[in-house]
């Protein structure tokens, strides 16, 4: 009986685990997905390259834009980048597999290109 007992514990603590983090998963893509029309990732860079033929080609497949910040970077700023831009890749990635990676047209804070 005690046996039984643990065994049922045991399976309701993993079952309950594993719903928490899918819901978690699931909750950061519809942040993501609710601003959709807006959706950017964020680039700390000297030069603003927005304009540049394979970021505009980018956003146009993928209606996702890069936006460019100022090179100097606090790092609450940093953190709240990288946290973005990790949301967002794991947006497109469930939308669009990895393909996306090979588009992207530059390096991007949080996001490894071997997703």
């Amino acid at each position: 009986m005690n046996n039984y007992f643990l065994i049922t514990a045991l399976m309701m603590v993993y079952l309950s685990y594993s719903q928490s983090v899918a819901q978690q998963k699931t909750d950061q893509i519809k942040t993501v997905s609710k601003h959709q029309d807006t959706l950017s990732f964020v680039v700390f860079s000297i030069t603003d390259q927005s304009n540049a033929e394979q970021f505009l080609k980018f956003k146009e497949k993928y209606n996702v834009r890069i936006k460019f910040e100022t090179c100097a970077v606090d790092v609450s700023l940093f953190k709240k980048a990288r946290k973005n831009n990790m949301d967002l890749a794991v947006f497109l990635t469930e939308k669009y597999g990895t393909s996306w990676l090979k588009d992207l047209p530059c390096n991007l804070v949080g996001v490894n290109a071997e997703q």
